[in-house]
């Protein structure tokens, strides 16, 4: 018979077992970023890898088609929740379990896409914080405007899969809607594979566009350093939805705050680890963005930042 203080103990040492679904590859800029910050962020609700926490981490490598069997295999090792990253990982595993708990980490538009009924009641077994809105969109296009006035025609590395149909609808509608209300035009390479991309970057630098829309899709970013040279060495300038473009070398980006989705994608881990259920916690969207932009690529391609944005900016990278 177990004593108050022996089950007390006994709760005390259970180990958890989070699984972690990426599209993105270990190695990358954002696969190392959720290594460091997701455990950090779990840690300051007192769970630690070594003590009562397992993370089962998955990578895709990039490989979409790779991702429903990566969930599968974290849905026979019986883990306690699915954290996933980004939509088509929170289709494989949605499509894997409707018992595990899925907690969304930066999903896109979704109730648009059909990953949860409503934000404010996501029902089934998912729910966890969404990205950007429409009207991230149309703040990006506003700031390329402000920054680069003559800007007409923004080029996109359209990255595309049969698996992800309707979010890349949604997506190119909104880009287009935030476009229009600014007389702006998107243009669009499809990419399907990393070996896409050097050919749509030669069709980009002839084809007139004043700037680019990074996405920053897993794909894009096996290919950095190669978009980066191509946007120098055209003086393109460029703004993502994604933390660490401007580092990277891009010229600006507005992206919600790193910090705030990860600890709050691991509050919805602990919340739901303490009984709740996922159909019953409303979809988190961001509420701090950063604006940083990289003064360095702004000289080298020749593009004078007015003084108010310069003030406006979060950060300046020089």
């Amino acid at each position: 018979m177990l004593t108050p203080y022996s089950s007390f103990a006994q709760q005390q040492t259970k180990v958890w077992h989070i699984g972690f679904l990426s599209l993105d590859t270990s190695g990358s800029d954002a696969g190392k970023l959720a290594l460091e910050r997701f455990p950090a962020a779990l840690a300051k609700l007192g769970y630690g890898e070594g003590r009562n926490l397992v993370i089962e981490w998955r990578w895709a490598d990039g490989k979409a088609a790779d991702l429903p069997e990566l969930a599968a295999g974290l849905v026979r090792a019986g883990v306690d929740i699915i954290v996933a990253r980004t939509n088509e990982p929170i289709r494989a595993a949605k499509d894997a379990t409707r018992s595990i708990p899925i907690v969304m980490l930066n999903g896109n538009f979704p109730v648009e896409t059909g990953l949860v009924e409503s934000l404010a009641r996501p029902g089934g077994n998912v729910t966890g914080t969404a990205y950007v809105s429409p009207e991230t969109r149309a703040k990006q296009m506003q700031l390329l405007k402000e920054i680069v006035p003559r800007v007409r025609r923004i080029a996109v590395l359209w990255v595309t899969s049969n698996a992800s149909s309707q979010f890349e609808s949604v997506l190119r509608n909104s880009l287009d809607r935030a476009a229009g209300s600014l007389n702006l035009t998107m243009q669009y390479y499809e990419i399907r594979r990393p070996e896409d991309i050097a050919p749509a970057l030669e069709k980009i630098s002839s084809s007139g566009a004043d700037a680019l829309w990074y996405s920053g899709a897993p794909v894009l970013r096996t290919r950095t350093e190669q978009i980066m040279a191509f946007l120098i060495k055209r003086k393109l300038p460029s703004i993502a939805a994604i933390p660490l473009f401007a580092e990277q070398g891009g010229l600006v980006h507005y992206a919600p705050d790193v910090e705030e989705f990860f600890e709050r994608t691991a509050g919805f881990v602990d919340r739901i680890l303490k009984g709740a259920k996922p159909a019953d916690l409303p979809i988190h969207q961001p509420t701090k963005y950063e604006l940083v932009i990289n003064v360095k690529t702004a000289r080298a391609i020749g593009i004078a930042i007015p003084p108010a944005m310069l003030a406006r900016a979060d950060r300046l990278i020089e």
